[in-house]
């Protein structure tokens, strides 16, 4: 219906199509007349090619939608987040150019999503789309720069959960093949289950040699909670051995030549070349977090507490581990053997 009224309004309001997508606006009348004059006025200017949208920005560009956002809503966010939200800007103003919002449709995201599908992880698409759909969010609800979102009839990649980890043998295989410099940052990762960002940002005071634990404040968590990580001895020999190695004006504890943070990804190809070289190039450096946790549910260690030590804010996430811990259902089941009015005998025949 292209003229309609809203429940307990007296108001007319417009629906029309424009560039592939329905609109709806307020002819600002209460007569129909009006509103209908209003309303052919607009298809008349769409169909000669003169229609504009009356926005603030309907002239902005991307790149200072990006701008905008990155100066005024990316700061509130962890580091981490931040340094992902300049690289997503980027990423995009590298495929779409710097057009104008107006002119980014759609389809052009889709293809955007084709395109990324074939060099990174669903997990790093739907992180990527839900960073662009927030900008023109952004610029939709509070700057008035557009009035509509392309990134909302987009469907969001289906992740793979998956659970992988190391036997001793293909831990041995890739940890020898790594460079000196990369050993103690898997190390830790491994007996701590820290997210790489965690690990090379890790900083002297986060770390208690004393009591033995790991603190990493809540602004560099990814769920935005402080997480405490009891250290296990292999996991204290390697802090032990950095902090001998210290120099005072540095406040990483794993610092390069010129006392700054290897990069994230130099530290994820110097991994995933060691597990090439090994034979194991499924691997991923993501995976030492998940072989923690698989091998304490495989130990035994209650699923609560893996989510505390893996600071998981749902326990729905560390449920993907629940299946390595076999031993725990089938305790679970005999529970049932106390309260059974049936037995069954030698021969399979059932007695009371």
């Amino acid at each position: 219906m292209a003229l309609y009224r809203q429940n307990g309004s007296t108001v007319w309001w417009m629906s029309y199509s424009f560039r592939g997508r329905q609109v709806r606006k307020s002819t600002g009348t209460t007569s129909k007349k009006v509103a209908e004059t209003i309303y052919y006025k607009v298809k008349t200017t769409i169909a000669e090619g003169k229609y504009l949208e009356n926005t603030q920005g309907k002239n902005k560009f991307l790149s200072e939608l990006f701008s905008r956002y990155l100066e005024e809503v990316t700061p509130n966010k962890n580091p981490i987040t931040q340094s992902d939200e300049k690289r997503f800007a980027k990423n995009f103003l590298i495929f779409f150019g710097d057009r104008k919002l107006i002119e980014i449709t759609s389809n052009q995201v889709s293809q955007y999503v084709v395109q990324r599908k074939k060099v990174v992880a669903p997990g790093t698409v739907n992180r990527e789309l839900a960073f662009l759909s927030a900008t023109f969010n952004q610029a939709i609800k509070i700057w008035n720069w557009c009035q509509y979102n392309p990134v909302s009839r987009i469907k969001r990649e289906k992740e793979n959960k998956r659970v992988k980890y190391f036997s001793d043998h293909e831990f041995s295989e890739i940890f020898r093949r790594l460079p000196g410099w990369v050993q103690p940052i898997v190390l830790l990762g491994k007996n701590t289950g820290l997210r790489l960002s965690n690990l090379t940002h890790l900083q002297w005071s986060e770390v208690n040699l004393k009591k033995k634990l790991i603190v990493v404040d809540a602004e560099k968590v990814k769920n935005s909670y402080s997480l405490g990580i009891p250290l296990n001895k292999q996991a204290f020999e390697v802090l032990k051995k950095q902090g001998k190695q210290r120099k005072l004006h540095i406040s990483y504890v794993f610092p390069n030549q010129k006392g700054n943070t290897y990069t994230k990804w130099g530290v994820y190809r110097a991994f995933k070349k060691a597990c090439i070289d090994a034979g194991f190039p499924d691997y991923r450096f993501h995976d030492l977090r998940h072989d923690f946790c698989s091998k304490l549910v495989q130990a035994g260690v209650d699923i609560y507490t893996v989510k505390e030590l893996a600071g998981h804010k749902d326990v729905a996430t560390t449920q993907r581990y629940a299946h390595l811990n076999p031993e725990r259902l089938k305790q679970g089941v005999s529970v049932l053997d106390y309260h059974s009015f049936i037995i069954v005998d030698k021969k399979g025949t059932p007695s009371k």
